[in-house]
């Protein structure tokens, strides 16, 4: 397949057409520009699930910082035109070997967190043959004009699409399938001008997540996502729902969320990050959701976010317009927001924002201009001017 790939490029570009059948791939697939992966229905690609198949190591990030790991199951370098397309399936197998990886990456996480830090060369953070993080399933790389439509994708070893610096990308009537650590279902990461829609997720990390690049190394990159319109879409996460951070010390901005279907989940909207982190969330619109329950909060701004490591870059939050949302129940917060003193969360607008049940309302520190317009919780109106929160609480459901 990879050998029909290559010449469709050569030839100038056209269709791989991948008719009804089931394929075992013992490697990765990478694709080359002006090359559509058609897969018919009934086409069923099975990767080997062996991280021995997925070498020699190619360029990507990993939690948001920069080496050369482990091949993704379908990668692209640096392409243009290119698509993954049909009614077909992708099972990448990801419990073969990678999944048990998240129990014993600590060590080589470490690692390149530390060589983010330190700012060592890219060349040099080589985390290949011996060492466990695990690969992203799709992963176009630098790539612009980049459609994925129709395809079902199961059993991802880590985020399953995730787009790294990318300019102008279509994910379109996906599903995903997968319940392994770590197994968000599209992360577009450090890339501008995205349409997600008609996709459904089942996933057993975040179903969505925004990001762009971790700490220092994501801030010495400062690549931010923007321009991003998802609408449309089913989740149903063992993790989070509509989310950006944490990874974001590059920045996100004017992301249009429309008409989305949520499930139970842990946090329902959730904007994430740190003092390690930096970078900023704004201009942001979140409209038209649906949520059955959240354990933790329906709508969450969250700049205390786990696993800080010591760092002093505060996250900005602003601009933000949160509208026609309608939740079951919230075992904790309706909503949570939990800023910063050198950085307040501000100029947000809650507007027809409608709760039936929840522990406690909503918790305010460190905010500025929030507005609440025609909301209730628990059949009681919100305040139009809502009060700061008197006494610091943290909400351990991330």
């Amino acid at each position: 397949m990879q050998k029909a790939i290559d010449s469709c490029s050569v030839s100038g570009g056209g269709v791989v057409k991948v008719t009804q059948g089931h394929y075992y791939l013992n490697g990765p697939l990478h694709l080359k520009s002006d090359v559509n992966l058609h897969l018919d229905e009934g086409a069923y690609l099975q990767f080997s699930g062996k991280s021995s198949d997925f070498l020699p190591v190619v360029l990507t990030r990993w939690e948001g910082t920069e080496l050369y790991g482990h091949s993704p199951m379908i990668y692209a370098y640096h392409a243009n035109n290119i698509a993954i397309t049909g009614k077909g399936t992708i099972d990448a197998q990801g419990g073969i070997e990678f999944a048990a990886w998240s129990k014993i990456e600590a060590n080589d996480r470490d690692r390149l967190r530390e060589m983010g830090d330190k700012l060592v060369p890219v060349n040099e953070r080589i985390f290949g043959k011996g060492t466990v993080l695990r690969p992203s399933c799709i992963q176009p790389f630098g790539c612009s004009r980049v459609l994925i439509e129709g395809i079902t994708v199961k059993d991802s070893p880590f985020w399953t699409i995730h787009p790294v610096y990318c300019d102008n990308v279509i994910v379109r009537g996906v599903t995903i399938d997968s319940h392994f650590p770590n197994n968000d279902g599209c992360d577009p990461e450090s890339t501008s001008n995205v349409l997600i829609e008609n996709c459904t997720f089942q996933t057993g990390d975040d179903a969505i997540a925004i990001k762009s690049g971790r700490d220092t190394d994501g801030r010495d990159i400062g690549r931010p996502s923007r321009n991003i319109v998802i609408r449309n879409c089913i989740f149903h996460s063992e993790c989070n729902g509509l989310c950006i951070g944490s990874e974001m010390s590059g920045g996100a901005s004017n992301i249009y969320t429309n008409n989305i279907e949520i499930g139970t989940v842990k946090n329902a909207i959730y904007f994430k990050s740190n003092r390690d982190r930096g970078g900023y969330i704004r201009n942001i619109v979140v409209d038209s959701i649906t949520v059955e329950r959240a354990k933790g909060a329906i709508l969450r701004f969250e700049t205390n976010y786990f696993g800080f490591r010591g760092g002093n870059y505060q996250a900005l939050y602003e601009n933000f317009h949160i509208s026609n949302v309608t939740a079951n129940t919230a075992d904790n917060y309706a909503i949570f927001m939990d800023g910063n003193e050198e950085h307040k969360i501000h100029n947000i607008t809650i507007e027809n924002f409608h709760v039936k049940t929840a522990l406690y309302p909503y918790y305010l520190m460190n905010t500025k201009d929030v507005r609440f317009t025609q909301s209730s919780i628990n059949s009681q109106q919100l305040p139009e001017e809502p009060a700061e929160s008197k006494e610091k609480v943290s909400l351990d459901i991330y």
